[in-house]
C-alpha cells in the first residue's frame, strides 16, 4: 500500500511540476524579450551573448524555476490532502513537530 501511495503522490507532484516549469520558462523568456527585445540566451555555450547578459539569464531563469517548484509542490500536496485526507509520503509529521 505504502508503494502504491509514493507512486500516487509522485504522480500527482508530476502533474503540477510540468505545466508549472513550462510555464515559468516562457514566461521569462517573454519577459525578456519584452524588455530586452532580444531572443534569451538560452544556451550555454551562446558564446556571442556577454558575461553579464547570461549571468542575468541564469539568476532570473533559476528564480523562476525554483518558484515554479515552491507551487507545484504545495499545490500538489494541498490536493493530496484533499483527495486522501493524509500528508504526503515522506511529509508526515511527528505530532510533536506539528506547531500550533
Amino acid at each position: 500500500m505504502a508503494a502504491m501511495s509514493k507512486l500516487g503522490w509522485k504522480v500527482t507532484a508530476l502533474a503540477f511540476a510540468l505545466p508549472l516549469g513550462f510555464a515559468a520558462r516562457k514566461a521569462v523568456a517573454a519577459g525578456w524579450r519584452a524588455v530586452r527585445h532580444e531572443d534569451p540566451p538560452e544556451h550555454h555555450n551562446d558564446f556571442e551573448a556577454g558575461w553579464g547578459e547570461t549571468l542575468v539569464w541564469a539568476a532570473v531563469s533559476g528564480v523562476a524555476i525554483a518558484a515554479a517548484e515552491l507551487v507545484a509542490a504545495r499545490g500538489a500536496a494541498v490536493v493530496w490532502r484533499s483527495l486522501t485526507g493524509n500528508e504526503p509520503p515522506g511529509h508526515e509529521h511527528e505530532p510533536a513537530e506539528i506547531e500550533a
